[in-house]
C-alpha cells in the first residue's frame, strides 16, 4: 500500500495535479481554458484546479467534485476552480470559486458538510438563493 502512495504521488509530481471533478453531462458548447489553451468538454473529462470553464448560449454543464459537490453551469456563463482540496484523513479543505459571469447551481458535498466555512464562490455582483446547503448564484 505505501508503494502504491508513493508511485502515485510520483505520478502527480511529473504529470500535474489530480482531477478536481468531472463532467457528469453536457448539452450544447462548453470549453475549458487549461494552460493558455481552450479544449471542447464532453462528458467524463476531469477538470482540474485552475481551470476555466466557459458555457455557450442553451448550454447545461453537470460536474460533480471529489467530495461528492454537485454544480449545474447555466448558459453563457464563465465558472472558475480557483482552488480546491479534499484531504479528510488530514482534515484539510479548501473548495474556492470565481463566477464573473451566469448562473451555477451549488449542491453541497462533504466539504460544505465538514467545514462550511471553507467554502467560497467569488461573484462581482450577483443573487444568491440558499435552501441548507444547496444554493443558486447568479453573476450578471
Amino acid at each position: 500500500m505505501k508503494l502504491l502512495i508513493i508511485i502515485v504521488g510520483f505520478v502527480l509530481c511529473v504529470w500535474g495535479s489530480a482531477p478536481v471533478a468531472f463532467v457528469k453531462n453536457v448539452q450544447g458548447d462548453a470549453v475549458v481554458k487549461r494552460e493558455n489553451t481552450l479544449h471542447p468538454i464532453q462528458k467524463g473529462d476531469h477538470l482540474f484546479k485552475g481551470d476555466r470553464i466557459q458555457t455557450g448560449k442553451s448550454t447545461n454543464l453537470g460536474l460533480s467534485f471529489n467530495d461528492g459537490t454537485r454544480i449545474a453551469v447555466g448558459s453563457n456563463s464563465m465558472f472558475i476552480i480557483d482552488d480546491y482540496l479534499f484531504a479528510p484523513a488530514r482534515k484539510d479543505f479548501r473548495f474556492n470559486l470565481s463566477l464573473p459571469k451566469g448562473t451555477i447551481v451549488f449542491e453541497s458535498g462533504k466539504i460544505g458538510k465538514l467545514a462550511p466555512e471553507k467554502v467560497t464562490i467569488k461573484v462581482p455582483q450577483g443573487i444568491i438563493g440558499i435552501r441548507g446547503t444547496k444554493f443558486i448564484v447568479e453573476a450578471e
